[in-house]
């Protein structure tokens, strides 16, 4: 297949630390990254469209020489003018026969542009569905076809035209299983409120086991400097910023488990199947896509966070609740055996299982030829 890749030029592919800007995470740009070279290798004709210094096998076509996060003259607040560019370019492309079909990394920005092409879009939703964007997305979810990362990410609209979930895939041989005795717990990502970031803190002092915290806060935000800063001592709640995969995964695996408290419906969050990956179990909040991903009692613990009435809701191993639940979920997380983790990822999550789904997505809609969308 010709299949066109329209990524961001706002961060190089693949992502590296000192390529994400504070306050983002990275992971769409790594998922469409480790997309776009799996299609490679498997013989595709792959044209990706991203900044002009990404690190790729397909043939890659840019807008920009860099990416627009580290150009002072772009940065954050000019670097939407210039996906729409990128967009642009893509479907100009397109319209000169380039392409059996384009898979994006945007939703609104593409579906804006997307029934204007013969040639069928289909885009990997990597946001929640809310706010502006399920608002726009509601006026033209027939111009283009969509991939939701899990069930829960459907439900705020549940009429868009969906053609798959695909969970996110990793490769396992980079995550090696580590198996013995775990000293701390640690939780990854964007280190801002609706991660639970003070939760897990209060948690994991409960339980009396450190606490590494890895990521990198926005500067100066409130939430970080008043809630969370006063609490890293260095004994009981570390704080390792934003770290290299390397370092990331040599984390994962000498935790005891990976805390993912969150305070809203995440899409995913690729960090619960790189620990899993890694043999560390995953001790998660019942919201967004956790019930899909986490194994109640074999891959971690899913605690329920309060009374809302949630799927789920009193089904789980451990019954308390809130702070409470998490505390009793370290406690036992010794009764959660390190290889069915990893066994778990790899009969769900990898990426050979994501690039086969989308390869059967990207086949079904060009036989299609685009006869199910409307404008």
């Amino acid at each position: 297949m010709r299949i066109a890749i329209l990524a961001s030029n706002f961060i190089r592919l693949p992502p590296e630390a000192s390529f994400v800007p504070e306050g983002y995470s990275g992971a769409p740009e790594h998922i469409m990254s480790v997309i776009t070279e799996a299609l490679v290798l498997r013989g595709h004709e792959v044209t990706l469209f991203a900044s002009g210094d990404t690190k790729t096998q397909a043939r890659l076509i840019s807008v920009t020489s860099k990416a627009t996060a580290t150009d002072p003259q772009i940065g954050i607040r000019h670097h939407i003018d210039y996906e729409y560019l990128l967009a642009f370019r893509c479907y100009q492309l397109a319209q000169k026969g380039n392409f059996d079909i384009i898979h994006s990394i945007f939703d609104t920005r593409s579906a804006l542009f997307a029934s204007f092409s013969s040639v069928p879009t289909v885009s990997t939703l990597h946001s929640p569905l809310a706010g502006i964007k399920k608002d726009i997305l509601s006026k033209v979810s027939y111009t283009q076809w969509y991939v939701a990362i899990s069930n829960s990410q459907r439900l705020p609209l549940p009429h868009l035209r969906y053609i798959d979930t695909i969970y996110h895939g990793i490769d396992l041989a980079s995550f090696p299983l580590s198996e013995g005795e775990k000293s701390y717990v640690i939780l990854a990502g964007r280190m801002v409120e609706n991660k639970g970031i003070t939760v897990a803190i209060e948690a994991s002092g409960k339980a009396g086991v450190p606490l590494y915290l890895l990521g990198e806060p926005q500067k100066n935000d409130p939430y970080w400097v008043d809630h969370v800063a006063p609490y890293i001592d260095r004994m009981h709640v570390h704080h390792e910023g934003f770290v290299e995969r390397e370092t990331l995964i040599r984390k994962y695996q000498q935790a005891r488990a990976l805390l993912f408290p969150i305070q809203w419906e995440e899409p995913f969050g690729l960090v619960m199947i790189e620990a899993m990956a890694c043999g560390t179990p995953v001790i998660a909040y019942n919201r967004g896509s956790v019930p899909e991903v986490v194994q109640d009692g074999v891959t971690g613990f899913i605690i329920d966070p309060d009374n809302t009435d949630r799927p789920g809701k009193g089904s789980w191993v451990i019954k308390k609740q809130g702070v409470e639940g998490l505390v009793e979920a370290i406690q036992r997380i010794g009764e959660i055996d390190r290889r069915a983790c990893r066994n778990h990822v790899k009969a769900h999550f990898t990426v050979e299982k994501m690039v086969d789904s989308y390869e059967k997505v990207y086949a079904k809609i060009i036989a299609s030829k685009g006869d199910a969308l409307q404008s």
